[in-house]
């Protein structure tokens, strides 16, 4: 396979180019503007040629690391903090004035405000901009398989279903644990770096 060629007009050729960050001896479908589909064996006796100029970021390479992607974890995690304190605020009962102390009244429905902010936000953002608020701190950025940004509100929605069970009471530390270290071993192990939430709805982070 030859590499791609530039016509008059400057644009390259369809045709199937290796994709950095993709599995060697691999190539992926190019259309002329963006990649479709995943990674394929390259045809035998074929050489996989280097990708278009400008085609390299998004579905095809630069694949966020996990290093990174544990740092927006993390800055996920205290953006949510925020949230959870600014959500209780409103159910802090004076329970002696004397004294000045304060009791935290909580319900079925108080304890679920914060997590449930967290996911409306996050949902948001990732369908509207391409990154929940600790991706898109550090630069990252939500792609479909095909390079795709903003994903939408549908993929965004179901990117989050695994945060779902970290809500259940007194088991939702146990999910949160599971659902974070199942997605680190997944990451360490795939080649585009898909997380759990990555595999479901069929995305992939990368690097702005």
């Amino acid at each position: 396979m030859t590499g791609p060629t530039p016509d008059s007009s400057g644009n390259i050729a369809p045709g199937l180019y290796h994709a950095e960050g993709d599995p060697p001896g691999t190539v992926r479908q190019w259309d002329g503007t963006q990649w479709v589909g995943g990674p394929v064996p390259a045809p035998p006796g074929s050489a996989a040629a280097p990708p278009p100029p400008g085609a390299v970021q998004g579905a095809a390479g630069n694949f966020a690391d996990t290093g990174v992607r544990i740092g927006a974890i993390l800055l996920d995690g205290l953006v949510f903090f925020v949230l959870a304190i600014a959500t209780t605020v409103p159910f802090l009962e004076d329970t002696d004035p004397d004294s000045g102390s304060f009791e935290f009244q909580a319900t079925g429905v108080s304890t679920l405000i914060g997590p449930l902010a967290m996911l409306a936000l996050t949902i948001f953002l990732v369908a509207t901009r391409g990154g929940s608020p600790g991706k898109l701190m550090l630069g990252l950025r939500v792609t479909m398989a095909d390079g795709t940004t903003p994903i939408g509100y549908g993929p965004a929605t179901i990117r989050v279903l695994p945060w779902l069970p970290t809500m259940i009471p007194f088991l939702g530390v146990i999910a949160w644990l599971g659902v974070v270290i199942g997605s680190l071993i997944m990451m360490s192990s795939d080649t585009e770096r898909r997380s759990l939430f990555d595999r479901i709805a069929n995305t992939r982070v990368v690097r702005k």
